[in-house]
């Protein structure tokens, strides 16, 4: 019984995760850009590792590394989302980037695959290039180390 025990154990939390993936997202990864406890400040390329989106509901809608590159070559051309807030003035509300004044950010849509509507992920952008991702709707972000740069 002791050696079956653990295998026991084990099989049930496979199970368990295979049925509720969420299951084994409880506990915040250090650095992980979906974090809730993610600082602003810790820096990604137009790369964004090990991004998970939520809907919603809360559901994992999508999971993966976010290349946000197609996303920032449209907003350098001056393309617009047609989600009315792409290119709108992101206000900081939250107080989670470095203060400045209003009209300094500005926010732009970043769609997320698989999701019918416009989804949770967003690019601030700084008037002096310095640019923000949040893949759960300004919770978090993760300062890009590249300069976006919208004419």
């Amino acid at each position: 019984m002791k050696k079956i025990l653990p295998l026991l154990i084990l099989a049930l939390v496979a199970w368990i995760a295979l049925e509720n993936p969420q299951f084994l997202e409880s506990a915040p990864q250090s650095g992980a850009p979906s974090s809730e406890s993610a600082p602003a400040g810790d820096s990604a390329g137009p790369v964004v590792r090990d991004v998970v989106v939520r809907d919603r509901d809360g559901r994992v809608a999508w999971r993966g590394d976010m290349d946000l590159g197609p996303a920032i070559e449209r907003i350098e051309r001056g393309e617009s989302d047609e989600h009315r807030n792409d290119g709108a003035t992101f206000q900081n509300r939250e107080g989670r980037l470095p203060s400045k004044p209003r009209g300094y950010y500005r926010e732009f849509v970043v769609r997320t695959p698989g999701l019918r509507g416009v989804g949770p992920q967003r690019l601030v952008v700084g008037r002096d290039g310095d640019a923000w991702y949040t893949s759960d709707h300004y919770r978090s972000f993760v300062r890009l180390n590249i300069e976006v740069r919208p004419p």
